[in-house]
């Protein structure tokens, strides 16, 4: 079988019961012993288990979750159990999340034994992270108790990918630096670099204090983690700043591939003679947006030594019809991955497939918000994900009580509609919402009756940088006293103009660390290829950085899929795959100020924000 190219029920058992089969125990603890789920399931026909198994391989996921609740009606404990576990596993593969918590709900708890409680609970935590409920999964997994060996790898990949989306990236590290002493492989490595990735997200200030008051192994991860921000654009001056501080830091556990890995540059991406079609519309309206990514892919792919560098193979999917037949010709043809489709209606048409024969990651979300096919991962670069992304980061800088201000158009009220959800499931309180003209010039009015009386400390401002250079002035007139006012990239060209901008200084925004250009100078850069193709310095810039993780995280999708405590260092953002195998990115936050966007640092009690004073962003 080729590398990469995954045989379908293998897929689903490492995803979801493969660590679970090894009978293990957590050395100096008392633990329930694990027992193989199979062990449990001696009485129930071997017929139906293979005719339900044969279901799950092919993705009709829903009738063998239908089969197994129909024989757990017919099953003793601890059978019955375990096949509505098998039942509540499968729903959730197939992205039936509202299935899965019922079939779990059903479960009586007195029956469960050999770590059925446990997993339970585990599973319900990959609900609650499915559904943006951190705080939730938090709660449950800090309730389990001493875990078997397997479980308890889960069970701290999980709690480190709710900490990180719960804005707590340190506890997040911890968690991570607590499961890199039970993982040896490749899945140490990749945990590695997802533990300095998760540290890369903490502010600056907080960084500095554990480099130098951190204790034990954390002060040393704090370290990488400033060579990474310094030097991650550029893998050999990374690769020349790790060497040096390994040779002052010989006792620290991380391993001496790490930066290699980081930046791409390790053993685990291509292999040698791989092939990866690639699905991109070559007419119609997305065109321009298309070869904003391929030309990001190409990029990346040059950047592969001969040896490691995959044969990349171009199909036009402008006809989202035909989508499903180019990629069963593209396997055909030998494609050990696929990248694509772009447009809704064609990852549509391969959510229809209910399964993909090799990793296929999607640039795109289905319009299916409950239904996933395996082996097919969803990557966007979605506004709703930047709203949603502006109230973790406000409510990270301490806010509680927001207005939203959005035009009164479609656009607007979905992004207004996305920072609102997610505002409230942390805890936040909307203060107030009011729609504007964007033709208009005068917003006293509006303003006025939305900001007038409330005791709000942030305005999250859905705006494109025209409205926002009109309304932003007058947002500060209004204002009774220094608030954060936070917005989206739209609010940010990628270019700096002084004089236009200046009516935004002192507006936040939430963008792609490569619009951002942090992790310094290097030949992927923003700065370093702006001059060299239109796509990476127009108005379709992100699209290109899209390209180039698509290219590098392609690799990694099976990988990253089965940890959940995973964190690929993106140049759109920090890239996970949650539970349904959507790719979540966690975004850089900016500020403008005179002198041009900054990344922002912090917030003073006054209300000024510190900025990390090294990265002027845009042109010089």
């Amino acid at each position: 079988m080729p590398k990469n190219r995954l045989d379908r029920a293998a897929f689903f058992s490492r995803r979801r019961l493969g660590p679970l089969l090894v009978v293990s125990a957590l050395s100096g603890c008392a633990v329930q012993p694990l027992q193989d789920p199979s062990s449990l399931l001696t009485s129930v026909p071997a017929a139906e288990l293979s005719r339900a198994s044969s279901l799950e391989a092919q993705g009709r996921v829903d009738e063998a979750a239908r089969l197994y609740l129909e024989s757990a009606t017919r099953a003793q404990p601890p059978a019955r159990a375990e096949l509505r576990l098998k039942a509540a596993q499968a729903y959730l593969a197939g992205g039936r999340t509202s299935q899965a918590r019922e079939t779990l709900a059903g479960l009586a708890s007195a029956e469960l034994i050999g770590g059925q409680l446990e997993r339970s609970r585990l599973l319900e935590s990959e609900l609650d992270l499915a559904a943006g409920q951190p705080k939730a999964a938090i709660a449950k997994l800090k309730q389990l108790p001493a875990l078997a060996k397997p479980l308890a790898i889960r069970r701290l990949g999980l709690l480190a990918a709710a900490q990180r989306l719960d804005n707590d990236p340190i506890a997040s590290a911890e968690s991570l630096a607590e499961l890199d002493a039970r993982l040896d492989g490749q899945a140490r490595v990749t945990n590695q670099v997802s533990l300095v990735a998760t540290l890369a997200l903490t502010g600056e200030d907080d960084l500095l204090k554990l480099t130098r008051a951190g204790r034990g192994a954390m002060k040393g991860w704090a370290e990488i983690a400033q060579l990474v921000r310094r030097h991650g654009a550029d893998p050999r001056r990374l690769d020349d700043a790790y060497r040096q501080w390994r040779q002052r830091r010989t006792s620290h556990p991380a391993l001496p591939e790490l930066a290699r890995a980081y930046t791409g540059n390790g053993s685990s991406g291509y292999a040698n003679g791989q092939r990866v079609t690639v699905m991109l519309p070559s007419g119609g309206r997305f065109a321009a947006a298309a070869k904003a990514v391929r030309d990001g892919i190409q990029a990346a792919s040059r950047l592969d030594p001969g040896d490691r560098r995959p044969s990349l193979d171009f199909a036009d999917s402008t006809n989202a019809g035909r989508v499903r037949t180019l990629h069963a010709a593209a396997i055909t043809r030998g494609a050990d991955a696929v990248i694509g489709p772009l447009e809704k209606p064609a990852v549509d048409a391969l959510i229809e497939a209910r399964t993909a024969q090799v990793p296929t990651l999607a640039l795109n979300e289905s319009t299916e918000a409950e239904r996933r096919a395996l082996n097919l991962f969803q990557f966007a670069l979605s506004p709703e994900n930047e709203a949603a992304e502006a109230a973790n980061k406000g409510f990270a800088l301490g806010a509680r009580r927001a207005l939203v201000l959005h035009p009164n158009d479609a656009w607007g009220q979905r992004l207004a509609n996305a920072f609102s959800a997610q505002w409230r499931a942390q805890g936040g309180t909307l203060a107030g919402q009011a729609g504007f003209d964007p033709s208009s010039s005068n917003y006293d009015t509006t303003l006025g009756r939305l900001m007038n009386g409330q005791r709000a400390d942030l305005l999250f401002l859905v705006a494109t940088a025209e409205m926002a250079r009109k309304i932003h002035p007058q947002i500060q007139t209004v204002a009774t006293k220094p608030s954060i006012v936070i917005s989206t990239s739209h609010v940010y060209s990628g270019r700096f103009d002084a004089a236009a901008d200046k009516a935004l200084v002192g507006l936040y925004f939430v963008d792609i660390p490569w619009m951002l250009d942090l992790g310094g100078e290097g030949p992927l850069a923003r700065r370093t290829v702006m001059g060299q193709t239109a796509s990476a310095s127009g108005p379709l810039a992100r699209l290109y950085a899209m390209g180039l993780d698509a290219y590098r995280l392609t690799p990694h999708l099976t990988e990253l899929a089965a940890n959940p405590g995973a964190y690929f260092p993106g140049q759109t953002g920090g890239l996970a795959i949650d539970p349904l195998g959507r790719i979540t990115r966690q975004l850089a936050l900016g500020r403008f100020t005179e002198n041009g966007p900054r990344l922002a640092n912090g917030v003073e009690p006054s209300g000024e924000t510190r900025v990390e004073p090294t990265r002027t962003l845009g042109p010089e």
